[in-house]
């Protein structure tokens, strides 16, 4: 019996059944066509032109190329990530300031390959992680013993590692999509033998995801994960602190003229700042939330995730800060400040992007955006197709003895899952906690946030500072962002196109400012990502087959008592069989 909602082969979502959401075929080493030599070029050099501050003048030099001639979706990949490394560099340089404009040679086409992709132009998952690896040896296995990465922006093995524990998650977790889909039809034909078979294989990936994200620790430095890598992961979303409030220009894309039509072809009635305006694009930059494999999980085992801080059941502590900063997850930023303008003129507010069933949370649902477009789709058919959830409750409607076997252990292997996934988001949680909310709070060693020193070095070279000169330092960078201390004027800096922007509509104002004194630490996708993170693991674990109808009190798990009943179906006669119960649904 097929499924009530009928899922496309995995390889029409460009799936693989035994790499996933990996490429079939290691990404690209280079692009073949001659053309794109200058491309390449750049990338030979990258890291030492970045070092020597000689990146942006090269960048100038480069000529603008028609990104159409790229022949096929791994040209694609190669041709995105390059103009991932080399925008990023180009934007947040090398103890430089903040470029608040991207050259055409650069943003045409990005933003023409990122169309093609159906992604956003800017660095995500996909590029740095899916796109981003070569095997050491070409018949060997995708894990940490045989992968290479084939760019990064500082150089060091420490970014190379973080993005290559990432690669190697994503291919442990390659046989859960084959299962999630063959237990579509499964449930729907009552095959808890077959289910069963499906739960274990994902129970076994989940393992493996968890080892595989412990070894994150041993070959990435805290201090150089935030300091040195994590600032060219960042976007232009939520960047006032960084000098850029309005997002970033891109130069030569213009949404009026993508469009074709004569109402936009003719720019005649704007004015000089509206089309300025018209240029600025606000993304977010790379964040682990941009996973398509655990959104798959998510929608495949019914974990249901809300607005941070609106999660039911959980009563929110008096002696909790304040955290109701306008962040991604409390009120979605359009990605081009114009349009925000138009809906403060008509005094609306954009409208959040839907959600099916499980996703009722903003962040994660903008996240899918930056996900390549087959990936996306994949998602949004599994919503709709997924009913392993359901067939979890209607078991745990029936008390234990009446009972199968088969489905007893169904629900236990169930729970085991989500269990391990709630492992995953602890162990994301200490990790975040290590690598960006400590490092946060401890602030740079020496100026421009160098690699660390002796403390009897650092203390003599403090010695030297006026202590003047030390409380402006202290004052003026805000070192919840490290891009901030490479910059001599936060926020707007005089003169600049920003400066004249804020003069011309004043109404957008710096709402995306945010007081270092708040204590909020956003991660690289811009939310303020502990809360985010720590509610996402709660949710994961409320989804337990067999816990108390009201499980959290205060924020804390209540055991149920020993005398509770355990809830049963209504009286029935017979008891019905789930293809019945699900097809009267």
């Amino acid at each position: 019996m097929p499924a009530m909602h009928a899922m496309r082969s995995l390889e029409e979502y460009d799936i693989s059944p035994t790499t996933g959401f990996l490429p079939e075929e290691p990404p690209l080493r280079r692009l073949p066509d001659p053309y794109f030599a200058p491309w390449e070029a750049m990338m030979d050099d990258f890291n030492g032109l970045l070092l020597a501050g000689k990146l942006r003048q090269s960048i100038h030099k480069m000529p603008l190329l028609d990104y159409t001639r790229l022949q096929n979706v791994q040209e694609h990949r190669r041709g995105f990530l390059i103009l991932c490394m080399l925008s990023h560099s180009y934007v947040w340089g090398k103890h430089e300031k903040t470029s608040e404009t991207l050259p055409a040679n650069l943003a045409v086409p990005w933003s023409g390959i990122a169309n093609h992709l159906g992604l956003c132009p800017v660095v995500c998952h996909a590029a740095v992680v899916l796109w981003n690896y070569r095997l050491l040896d070409q018949e060997g296995p995708i894990d940490l013993s045989n992968l290479s990465a084939l760019a990064t922006y500082s150089g060091s093995l420490d970014e190379a590692w973080f993005y290559l524990v990432t690669t190697a998650m994503e291919s442990v977790g390659a046989p859960c999509l084959s299962a999630m889909v063959n237990s579509i039809n499964h449930v729907h034909e009552g095959d808890y033998q077959g289910l069963l078979g499906d739960l274990q294989t994902i129970r076994e990936s989940l393992v493996g995801l968890n080892d595989a994200f412990q070894r994150m620790y041993e070959k990435c430095d805290p201090y150089v994960f935030y300091w040195k890598i994590r600032p060219y992961l960042a976007g232009w979303e939520n960047m006032a602190e960084a000098g850029l409030p309005f997002g970033l220009i891109y130069e030569g894309v213009d949404s009026f003229w993508s469009a074709e039509t004569d109402e936009y072809a003719d720019m005649s009635h704007l004015s000089e700042g509206e089309r300025l305006l018209r240029q600025y694009r606000r993304y977010a930059g790379g964040s682990a939330a941009q996973s398509s494999l655990i959104a798959a999980l998510d929608v495949f085992l019914g974990v249901e995730h809300y607005p941070t801080g609106k999660r039911p059941q959980v009563q929110k502590q008096d002696n909790d800060r304040d955290q109701s900063v306008n962040d991604r997850y409390t009120q979605l930023p359009t990605p081009n400040p114009a349009d925000e303008l138009a809906n403060k003129q008509a005094n609306g507010r954009p409208s959040p992007p839907p959600f099916v069933r499980t996703n009722r949370n903003g962040f994660l649902r903008a996240m899918r955006m930056y996900m390549p477009r087959p990936h996306r789709e994949f998602l949004e058919d599994l919503e709709l197709a997924a009913n392993l959830r359901s067939c979890m409750l209607q078991l745990s409607q029936h008390p234990k003895e009446q009972l199968s076997a088969e489905e007893t252990m169904v629900v236990d292997v169930y729970n085991e899952c989500l269990g391990l996934l709630k492992s995953f988001r602890d162990k994301h949680v200490q990790v975040v906690t290590l690598y960006i909310v400590n490092q946060a709070r401890k602030g740079p060693n020496i100026a421009h946030g160098g690699f660390a020193i002796e403390e009897k070095k650092r203390k003599a070279v403090d010695t030297d500072i006026p202590s003047v000169k030390k409380n402006k330092i202290t004052e003026e960078h805000n070192v919840l962002y490290p891009q901030t201390a490479l910059e001599t004027a936060p926020c707007i800096r005089k003169g600049s196109l920003s400066a004249k922007v804020s003069d011309l509509f004043p109404e957008l104002g710096l709402a995306k400012h945010v007081d270092p004194k708040t204590g909020i630490v956003r991660g690289t996708g811009g939310t303020n990502v502990l809360p985010f993170l720590k509610q996402s693991r709660d949710e994961t674990a409320d989804s337990r087959i067999g816990s108390s109808s009201n499980p959290h009190q205060n924020g804390k798990a209540k055991k149920p008592s020993p005398d509770a009943t355990v809830p049963t179906a209504p009286p029935m006669t017979s008891r019905r069989s789930w293809r019945n119960w699900f097809t009267a649904k």
